[in-house]
């Protein structure tokens, strides 16, 4: 694992202590606004409990306020992980609470758990110690309450392993996701130590080569000795060529860069120096341009020294003229190799952190997927069919300079996110192989706001993620139709957002297409036949139109992905009566 310098970790420390204190405070005050507003699902969900667990909210959003005061004081300064785990314990035992009032195993009240706990390790920069701690301590905040006061069966114990294998899952999760940012953030902690000693080192050397060079021209202001001093000591290579590529003049610095002994007459041709692969490049971009007298100025290509080394060279020429004719060159090489290789760490270690928080996203959305055995590969499915959708989409004139690139990458990521909140849904509805009653479809519709309210409080204090913001709507309202007959909001027409017209088309051509527990797939071309009857009611007709032209494409994703799974693996669509779609 990367580690930090010692000479500068006290500076992480500091620096990591003071993030830490920041993010408690935002944690805090999450749960000061977020806990009592869970009442309304108190109010609609368990109404005959409203009032014992509004008084359990109160409670623990007023110690939240407490805490806030001490996170201010010296000693939450000093300490913010204490504070942080006194809040934490606060929020897990206010809905281990709830939990045993609602009957302990058989309550859903245990994702409010899992959110305390998925909020912290998004939010909070614990390392991975820290990370295991809080998970395990919070998984026995919900289970000794339960073991005690509540009543052990057959049927309890299922629901309760159920329940327990889902921690432990959330657990090792936020462990990983919490060493992937720690060992990112000393990543970026040493390569910027590492930038801020070379410009130290470099502004050291522009403060005083001034006044060095000052000195020294007027000491040999009528002496030949200030050009050849000045010429061998200065920081860059310095060349003069003839017409043919011949070095003519070079400084010290040139053979010493290059390897070369200085002390044996030798004819060097300058391509000779060039790597095979700059060629045609040196040609073009530099000689081209010397020849029709222009300057040249940042020029980079490769230079291979005398002992095989290869060497970053940033270079500026000008021609040289005699009697209205070019004679030569002159060239003022840097060597910018230590450049390149530490723009070359940061960019990896920022696309290791990206592919982190990527491979997080999915995994955690899977969590949701993986809860019924017949959902295999619908979210790689999801989110192709998105990508083919929306590059369909974006060469029509009403979503020219809409339709991005970026939005394009969003949607691939963001799409995926749609079912998170189905892990709000209990099991016995969610795996129901039957058809749903009405009050099971109304329970199980509130996924939609139960994922929207998840990654809305992530959203919040990740500032700058699109593809959150993207993910949030996409979760909300990807069960709206056209017609406004869809839930949540009902909403109609361009009302609803283009990202959820996708996924609300896509999402349903996966799951008639793929094989459940109450009911074999159906082909392609009734899927299509389905699909095109809905046009205008169900699905937005433009999505619809991109959907039939890249009709092949999406053929050719479905089959490629559906036969890397094993038979009967599908989509994760709901379920209602007499709808053949879902």
């Amino acid at each position: 694992m990367d580690t930090v310098a010692l000479e500068h970790r006290e500076r992480f420390l500091s620096e990591t202590n003071e993030l830490f204190h920041r993010r408690v405070a935002a944690t805090l005050w999450i749960g000061i606004v977020l806990v009592p507003l869970f009442s309304v699902l108190d109010f609609f969900v368990v109404r005959h409990y409203f009032t014992v667990f509004l008084g359990y909210r109160l409670v623990c959003s007023f110690l939240f306020f407490g805490l806030l005061f001490f996170l201010y004081r010296d000693f939450g300064r000093r300490h913010p992980f204490s504070i942080a785990l006194i809040a934490y314990v606060l929020a897990g035992a206010t809905i281990s609470l709830m939990v045993v009032r609602m009957g302990g195993y058989d309550s859903f009240y245990y994702v409010g758990i899992l959110l305390v706990l998925v909020t912290c390790s998004a939010i909070l920069p614990l390392d991975i110690k820290q990370a295991g701690f809080a998970g395990l301590l919070l998984y026995f905040i919900y289970a000794l309450p339960i073991f005690f006061f509540s009543e052990i069966t057959t049927v309890n114990l299922r629901l309760f392993f159920n329940n327990s294998f889902f921690f432990a899952a959330f657990i090792a999760i936020s462990v990983v996701q919490c060493f992937e940012e720690n060992r990112a953030r000393i990543r970026v902690f040493n390569l910027r130590m590492k930038v801020d000693s070379h410009a130290e080192r470099l502004e050291y050397y522009a403060k005083h080569l001034e006044d060095e060079v000052e000195k020294r021209a007027r000491a040999l202001e009528d002496s030949e000795l200030r050009y050849r001093v000045l010429y061998e000591n200065i920081i860059d290579i310095v060349l003069l060529i003839d017409e043919s590529g011949l070095i003519m003049v070079a400084n010290p610095l040139f053979y010493k860069s290059l390897a070369i002994s200085n002390d044996i007459e030798q004819m060097i041709y300058f391509e000779d120096l060039v790597h095979p692969e700059d060629l045609d490049s040196v040609e073009l971009k530099l000689y081209r341009k010397l020849k029709n007298g222009e300057i040249v100025v940042n020029f980079c290509f490769r230079i291979i020294t005398f002992d095989n080394r290869i060497l970053d060279a940033d270079c500026n020429a000008k021609g040289l003229q005699m009697n209205n004719g070019l004679i030569g060159y002159q060239m003022v090489i840097r060597d910018v190799s230590e450049k390149k290789r530490l723009e070359k760490e940061l960019f990896d270690s920022l696309r290791d952190a990206q592919n982190a928080r990527v491979g997080t996203i999915l995994g955690l959305a899977k969590l949701a997927e993986y809860r019924d055995k017949d959902t295999g590969g619908h979210l790689e499915r999801i989110r192709e069919y998105c990508r083919l959708v929306a590059e369909e989409l974006a060469g029509k004139p009403d979503y020219n300079g809409y339709i991005t690139q970026k939005y394009i990458d969003d949607i691939y990521l963001s799409s995926i996110l749609h079912d998170i909140g189905k892990v709000g849904v209990p099991d016995a509805i969610l795996l129901k192989p039957g058809k749903l009653t009405e009050s099971e479809f109304e329970i199980i519709k509130k996924h939609t706001l139960y994922g929207g309210n998840a990654l809305a409080t992530i959203e919040a204090e990740t500032k700058g993620q699109s593809f959150l913001a993207l993910g949030k709507t996409i979760a909300y309202h990807h069960h709206e139709k056209w017609d406004g007959s869809g839930y949540p909001a009902g909403l109609s027409g361009t009302d609803i957002p283009l990202s959820t017209r996708i996924v609300a088309l896509v999402d349903v051509y996966d799951a008639i297409t793929s094989k459940r527990c109450y009911k074999d797939a159906f082909s392609h071309e009734k899927a299509m036949d389905i699909i095109y009857k809905a046009k205008g009611k169900h699905f937005a007709p433009d999505v619809v139109d991109a959907f039939f032209n890249i009709e092949e494409k999406i053929v050719i994703i479905r089959d490629e992905l559906q036969n890397q799974l094993s038979p009967g693996e599908n989509s994760a669509g709901l379920k209602k009566a007499g709808d053949p779609a879902k």
